[in-house]
């Protein structure tokens, strides 16, 4: 049985790997089996570390099926694509056990679990929502929520910035540029994102701060040859799933412009969403709200603890907005829009991750997006505050949230329950 590192070797240096896995097809993993595993993950994996522990229990450490090190360049490699990480490293795996039918099916069976739940909610919300108790309800929710977004910043400004000390002053000083942009001056979140690339570059590059460098100074790309031509003619057969359904995307948003607007703003975020998670959310609540203004901040807010009420990752939410949009069909086109380019982009690149990770220039670029993302959920979590916490009973959930989040380090799930409780007993 090949190793990744030969199977790499001989895709680099010979036309010979497409026999080799052909001959070997029937020995893969049956995709029944990746099925029903990416199932039952992605119906138990909460966000965060916790998602990523259940997917290693499960592929690593139960199954066996990938090894440790193969679980980690999954991570590594899923951190420089946009789009949510956990379905990412899903899509990787499934990717390297059954190549791109693997990846679609994971990606597709992890994220359906969590479609279908939110799906079910926003129907609920969007047809009950006036019901007194219901309002109760989301209004200790969205004290919540800004409780999740402070923590959120916290988290993920101690990855950026491991500690708040003069080393890591270019990176700080970045944050504070795109948040004064954003929450001051308002500029579009497209520019800002561009900007912090940028700055990352300029600030980074120059001076060597980089993590890695690349191990030898020859092309990242396999020679371009006869064997490659034949390799690559060989293979595309296994994309024929994923080309059929590019197709038939394009030709919903061609000869349906009541959903078209709805699918490329979608698509948009999702190319542009790094970091996943709660990184996402500025940029969703500038397109959905600030531009098209297809829901308000209390629905936004509303959309997101709904989010986190249900396992999978939080571009979730875009199900939630889509249903608000155009009913179920708005949902699935949501969720599927904000997917599919990090998928793209996996299939493009993921013979040359191991290479491309270790480029300087995305080193940098990318230290100065993630930066920029910080202050851009600050600026997010500011608004969210002045909407959400307005008397002392929002406060006092917020409080007891953060105290739950970073004091006793609780899972998310049990702040919202206990949020849930406090509302209808207190509002």
């Amino acid at each position: 049985m090949l190793t990744n590192i030969d199977i790499k070797s001989q895709y680099e240096f010979t036309g010979v790997l497409f026999l080799i896995m052909e001959a070997n097809e029937n020995k893969k993993l049956p995709i029944k089996e990746l099925i029903k595993l990416s199932l039952y993950t992605g119906a138990t994996a909460y966000g965060g570390p916790a998602m990523f522990a259940q997917i290693k229990k499960k592929f690593v450490t139960e199954k066996r099926w990938i090894s440790e090190k193969e679980f980690l360049d999954a991570i590594s490699f899923a951190q420089i694509l946009p789009g949510a990480t956990g379905i990412l490293v899903m899509a990787c795996i499934g990717f390297k056990l059954r190549e791109v039918k693997g990846a679609l099916a994971v990606s597709f069976f992890f994220i359906l679990p969590t479609f279908i739940a939110i799906a079910f909610l926003s129907y609920l919300y969007f047809n009950f929502r006036n019901l007194l108790f219901i309002k109760s309800i989301f209004t200790g929710l969205g004290a919540m929520v800004v409780a999740l977004l402070v923590n959120a910043v916290i988290t993920l400004g101690r990855t950026v910035f491991p500690k708040f000390s003069f080393r890591y002053y270019k990176g700080i000083l970045i944050a504070a540029l795109i948040f004064t942009f954003s929450f001051w001056l308002k500029i579009n979140f497209v520019y800002l994102i561009i900007d912090a690339g940028i700055l990352g570059f300029l600030s980074y590059y120059f001076t060597g701060e980089y993590e890695q460098v690349l191990e030898h100074n020859g092309s990242i790309f396999p020679s371009f040859n006869k064997e490659l031509i034949t390799h690559v003619a060989g293979r595309l057969a296994n994309y024929g799933t994923f080309i059929a359904a590019n197709l038939i995307i394009l030709f919903v948003i061609i000869f349906f412009p009541e959903i078209r607007e709805l699918f490329l703003s979608f698509f948009k975020i999702g190319m542009l969403a790094f970091g996943g998670g709660f990184n996402s959310i500025p940029l969703i609540q500038h397109e959905t709200i600030n531009i098209h203004h297809w829901l308000t901040i209390a629905e936004f807010r509303d959309g997101i603890a709904l989010g986190q009420i249900t396992p999978g990752p939080v571009l979730i939410t875009s199900t939630f907005i889509g249903y608000k949009v155009y009913g179920f069909a708005g949902a699935v086109t949501a969720t599927i829009a904000i997917f599919t380019p990090s998928l793209i982009l996996l299939f493009l690149l993921y013979n040359i991750h191991t290479k491309l990770v270790k480029l300087p220039v995305i080193n940098v670029i990318m230290k100065g997006i993630l930066a920029g993302f910080i202050g851009l959920l600050i600026s997010t979590t500011i608004h969210f505050a002045i909407e959400s916490l307005f008397d002392w009973k929002t406060g006092l959930i917020f409080a007891l949230s953060i105290i739950g989040l970073l004091k006793f380090k609780s899972d998310p799930l049990w702040i919202i329950i206990g949020s849930i409780i406090i509302s209808v007993i207190l509002i």
